[in-house]
């Protein structure tokens, strides 16, 4: 049987070891699991007291309360809602080290807000520092963050990632771009058409007809410029590619039903009917929060749903958007009210997290439901004495009891995971300290520790982003100094010296002395000098608070997203998240049970 290596961090009381012989019965991948309560299938039957039996990470049965327990099954009885896993189906996880920084006006496009003192100073800037790899290089622990905070937010499948990035192709939330169940048949483009993704596509066309799904940031913005990007009819094939001579969707010959549209919040109603006459359905991931802070307005949803539009839900990410999708289904909940007259009913806001997701993806008999055979990736929140659909809106992150992603169960109440995850009388779970005091929430990051960084636990992602965060030159130097062991014999300084031959270079721009040793391949680099660098490179850098954002949301992140600029008339017209505000920290209860809000019946939507 597997072993893993003991992780300690007195930090947080850390404790992940072994995996031996359990002294009882405790999770392996053929263990049968039970979890009891409310189940919502999200397959049209009624929400109904039941058993949802688990085991090699499918679901084997449902199963009504009185039926009996399966010999050797761990029964968890959680006295609230079981749902399939929430998809994330648009994020850039790397920038979800960052928290909501302050939009300085209004913008019209996405080519006008991604740049700029503001932008540079809170977002581009602190986020190069920690993950490039020629200065801190910590690309692989702010994707594992991201994922870490995901889960916490109910999320077995996200998007976003560096395709196959071996960090977390096999750890924590699913990736769609990577390989599921057998297969990778979804595809991306972060961005739109540029000239040299114009120039490659006749060689790639073919290649991207063939997956289920392939996601492209498409009309993004709420101009003409941006409604381009489905349809410029002015686009001559024979002159330059140049910004106003560009194709659209359309003039690509990438309409076609594997098509996804991030954003789309320029799109009228015509285009939406356009797009349906191409392909038969249009197929849109939405980002209300994100869409709402950058631009004022967000997409047409009940244009899009009067086209038979299938749509489905993303955060985008953490410097303009929600931290996960329990609070971007807020946010639509809100925008429902607000802008749409109730247009969705409960259930049709909880299916853009679920099942519309997964057919999007092509992944409908797989997850997004919770039916005999389908894989176990499964959430469980408390009841909050609402019906099923409503429960999941109102619910925050500490509901969340339970996550499970292919019936490995990864996150949730510290009472859950003592009877699943303790292996030879030791725990295989990481306290999360935000709830050391309130009600414990644990994490198990060694699902896979053999892939790179898979043994690293959230306390070390946390304290290396927030060293390269703290700008200490010191620091900097020792690890460019450091060097990489490529071999027994032979370590490398190709970060250090793309460092000194980029520092040598600004200093010659700025006319100021060029040192010898700064020349010398062999000398090394010195405090000073990593300071010079960081100083010419990134001149707004010092400005930033370089705050590491916070895996739970809390009063904070509300009171950044209301002082934001378009978070208020006129352009956000009564969308208020403080409305779920007292749900971020509800009396303690007991892992299982609802949690005690006496005197708020009345203040939740829905209630």
């Amino acid at each position: 049987m597997r072993r893993f290596n003991l992780l300690t961090c007195a930090a947080v009381g850390l404790l992940l070891l072994a995996w031996g012989s359990p002294a009882q019965a405790q999770w392996t991948p053929d263990t049968t699991v039970v979890l009891r309560g409310k189940i919502v299938t999200m397959t049209g039957s009624a929400i109904r007291q039941g058993q949802v039996v688990v085991r090699n990470g499918v679901i084997e049965a449902l199963r009504p309360l009185s039926a009996p327990t399966p010999p050797g099954a761990i029964v968890i009885d959680t006295k609230g809602f079981i749902y399939p896993g929430l998809m994330n189906l648009h994020n850039h996880l790397e920038y979800n080290i960052l928290p909501l920084y302050p939009l300085p006006r209004h913008y019209e496009n996405n080519t006008q807000w991604g740049s700029g003192k503001a932008y540079e100073t809170h977002v581009n800037n602190p986020w190069k520092v920690v993950v490039d790899r020629n200065i801190y290089g910590l690309s692989d622990e702010a994707l594992k963050l991201a994922e870490v905070r995901a889960i916490i937010g109910g999320e077995t499948t996200t998007q976003g990632a560096p395709t196959n990035n071996p960090a977390i192709s096999k750890t924590l939330a699913r990736n769609v771009e990577m390989e599921n169940f057998g297969e990778a048949n979804v595809g991306q483009r972060t961005f739109f058409i540029d000239s040299l993704f114009w120039k490659h596509l006749p060689d790639q066309i073919d290649r991207i007809k063939t997956r289920k799904a392939w996601l492209i940031h498409l009309c993004e913005g709420i101009d003409d410029y941006s409604r381009q990007e489905w349809s410029n009819p002015a686009f001559d094939r024979e002159l330059p590619f140049a910004t106003r001579n560009r194709p659209g969707i359309v003039e690509a010959d990438l309409v076609w039903p594997g098509l996804v549209g991030v954003h789309c919040t320029a799109m009228h109603e015509h285009q939406f009917r356009d797009w349906k006459a191409r392909t038969g359905q249009p197929k849109v991931v939405w980002s209300p929060t994100s869409n709402l802070l950058l631009y004022g307005k967000t997409t047409d949803i009940g244009a899009a749903l009067r086209q038979g539009a299938l749509v489905a839900l993303g955060t985008d990410w953490s410097p303009s958007g929600t931290k996960n999708m329990l609070w971007e289904l807020k946010t639509v909940d809100q925008v429902n009210r607000t802008r749409m007259n109730n247009l969705l009913s409960d259930r049709q806001i909880c299916e853009l997290a679920t099942v519309n997701a997964a057919k999007m993806v092509g992944w409908e008999d797989k997850v997004g439901r919770i039916r005999t055979g389908m894989v176990a990736d499964l959430l469980v929140l408390d009841d909050l004495r609402v019906n099923g659909y409503r429960n999941l809106i109102n619910a925050t992150e500490v509901n969340v009891q339970l996550v499970m992603v292919g019936g490995d169960p990864v996150y949730g109440d510290e009472a859950h995971l003592a009877r699943l995850k303790v292996y030879g009388g030791q725990p295989r779970y990481e306290l999360l300290p935000e709830t050391a005091g309130a009600r414990p929430k644990v994490i198990d990051m060694l699902q896979d520790p053999t892939v790179r960084n898979g043994d690293v636990s959230v306390a070390e992602l946390r304290r290396r982003i927030e060293t390269a965060l703290s700008l200490d030159t010191d620091v900097l130097a020792a690890r460019l100094n450091e060097g990489v062991q490529e071999t027994s014999t032979r370590r490398t300084y190709k970060a250090r010296d793309a460092v000194k031959e980029e520092l040598i270079k600004l200093l010659e721009r700025a006319n100021r002395p060029v040192s010898a040793d700064l020349r010398d391949s062999d000398a090394p680099i010195t405090p000073a000098q990593a300071g010079e660098f960081l100083a010419l490179k990134y001149p707004r850098l010092r400005e930033s608070p370089r705050r590491l954002d916070t895996l739970y949301t809390d009063t904070r992140f509300l009171e950044d997203l209301s002082a934001n600029l378009h978070w208020h008339e006129p352009y956000n017209a009564g969308v208020d998240l403080t409305r779920y505000a007292p749900w971020l920290a509800p009396a303690a209860p007991t892992a299982g049970t609802p949690a005690a809000t006496p005197g708020l019946t009345g203040a939740l939507p829905g209630q």
